[in-house]
């Protein structure tokens, strides 16, 4: 995403709901924001949650434990888990978005907005409505 996209993300139980359960536990414990941050540092490698605080993970202790906490059904034996890269949050928000202003703006602007084109955005919109076909002229 680029910064002239609007900003998407309200962490909602709709956009929670449709992320796999490593992903969903890491942004309940830390926020969607906070989640962003944390998994493009450390997202796609995995990640061994001390019990205690260090500061190789850059979280302060709360949001240690809170991760330990949500995380637990994740978690082997020695507390470790494979973290996801955090592009799967940024897709699913703005395509979310985008599927909420579909009839509000044309399908060429919300391509020029979200810098996709206009067939990506056609998908975006036919995801959630499978059984629909769009007029392109």
């Amino acid at each position: 995403m680029s910064d002239a996209c609007p900003t998407l993300f309200a962490a909602n139980e709709d956009l929670l709901g449709t992320l796999p359960p490593v992903l969903r536990a890491v942004v309940k414990a830390l926020g969607l924001a906070r989640a962003q941050e944390w998994l493009h540092d450390f997202g796609g490698v995995s990640v061994i949650l001390p019990q205690y605080k260090t500061d190789a993970l850059s979280l302060t202790a709360d949001e240690l434990q809170a991760l330990r906490a949500t995380l637990a059904p994740h978690l082997d034996a020695v507390g470790r888990f494979w973290a996801p890269k955090p592009d799967k949050i940024l897709i699913r928000a703005r395509d979310a978005q985008i599927r909420r202003e579909r009839h509000k703006t044309s399908i060429r602007v919300l391509a020029r907005r979200y810098r996709l084109t206009d067939r990506q955005i056609l998908n975006i919109c036919r995801e959630d409505d499978p059984g629909s076909q769009y007029v392109l002229f």
